[in-house]
């Protein structure tokens, strides 16, 4: 079955690259995806999928049972676009001024079309039911997965499993990990309050600029000071702002960045210590006060090991073992398919969708981000088969 999977996938070529052209063509932002989400449940309509739409916001899911077998496996395809520019010169480019699929979603949800597709073919020898989950709100804390799960969306639920294309991993290939696979993606923001003043006379004020810079690089000491080393954890400062013109000191300077961290002790360690090393700033400049939040954003995916097993013996079936690897380093990214894997066993993979020699090769997020189009033959072919078993 799996050569024949594979075979069926590349006749659904054609259809699979209109498919997601078109997808492409019309990118909607999270929260807004109606005529995305109302274009693929059409399409699991038309297979005979049983579709309940709306069921947190755009989000769907379709349901195929398996008549001589038992239990249901989920699949998950996020339908939100970037609020970003494209700059690719493509006949299919973005249609929408300032949004586009610069993230490849698009390209997931045509490779869970595709499966759909190779399953209704196979209706009368599956061993259990398939349910694709099509996820509103990837993007854009605090996301859909958490939404879509309140509703229902993993009752009768036994497994449930998610993909991502890689650019950077060239196409034909897989790859997964055992346990944390993506990082907790975190916010902190700090205001730092003095007072301000003509910059000729600063023993007259209480200058929070530099206080924010002695802070942005003691910051960096937790990691390098606090944590254990070889303990992984990102803290990057992505934004200072603070006065307004030459010869005026500013009442207050605002800090902002990001947190990223694979388990909860480094995590709360973190929290802890940039709020505490705030108020050490403030007390060693002699400012007024200062305000601290951290705003938790998705939580670390931690993939279990039956899971991942199925998925490195589903994509080895369909691209080979050579082609298939379980040591893919932890990305620092955050992803709301954590959500999913706090109820239910499963895993979340990666898809090469990269081709160097053709230059495809962006990376996520760039206005220049592509796919190798060929990745949508080979995953709909591993969805199928991860189905299938």
């Amino acid at each position: 079955m799996p050569a024949e999977l594979l075979t069926q996938a590349e006749t659904l070529k054609d259809w699979l690259v209109k498919t997601r052209r078109d997808l492409h063509r019309r990118p909607e932002l999270s929260l807004k995806e109606k005529n995305t989400a109302a274009k693929c449940a059409d399409e699991f309509e038309k297979l005979g999928f049983r579709v309940r739409r709306n069921l947190w916001g755009e989000g769907f899911i379709a349901d195929l049972d398996a008549p001589k077998g038992k239990g249901r496996v989920a699949i998950r395809a996020d339908m939100d676009a970037l609020p970003i520019q494209e700059l690719n010169d493509l006949d299919y480019k973005s249609e929408i001024p300032g949004v586009a699929h610069m993230c490849g979603h698009d390209t997931h949800m045509t490779c869970a079309l595709g499966a759909a597709k190779l399953l209704v073919g196979q209706k009368d020898k599956l061993t259990r039911g398939v349910r694709f989950l099509f996820q509103p709100s990837e993007e854009t804390p605090p996301g859909g997965a958490k939404g879509m799960i309140e509703k229902g969306c993993l009752d009768g639920v036994d497994e449930v499993y998610g993909l991502h294309n890689h650019p950077k991993l060239e196409v034909g290939k897989v790859s997964t990990r055992i346990g944390p696979f993506s990082a907790a993606a975190d916010t902190f923001r700090i205001t730092l309050m003095g007072r301000g003043g003509h910059a000729s006379t600063p023993h007259e004020n209480l200058d929070p600029i530099p206080a924010a810079a002695a802070l942005v690089l003691e910051l960096q000491t937790l990691i390098s000071r606090r944590l254990k080393p070889g303990t992984p954890a990102v803290l990057s400062v992505t934004q200072i702002t603070g006065g307004t013109t030459h010869n005026v000191m500013p009442d207050n300077v605002f800090i902002q960045g990001t947190v990223r961290t694979f388990d909860e002790p480094t995590r709360k360690l973190l929290e802890e210590g940039i709020g505490q090393m705030a108020n050490a700033t403030v007390a060693a400049h002699r400012l007024k006060t200062m305000k601290y939040e951290f705003e938790r954003g998705y939580d670390s995916i931690v993939n279990h090991a039956g899971a991942v097993e199925s998925v490195r013996r589903s994509a080895a079936a369909i691209v080979g073992d050579s082609n298939v690897s379980i040591d893919q380093p932890a990305m620092t990214g955050g992803e709301d398919f954590a959500y999913y894997l706090q109820h239910k066993p499963g895993a979340f993979f990666f898809l090469g969708s990269g081709n160097a020699a053709k230059g495809i090769n962006e990376p996520w997020h760039s206005p220049r981000f592509n796919v190798d189009e060929q990745c949508l033959v080979v995953g709909s072919a591993v969805i199928a088969k991860l189905v299938t078993g």
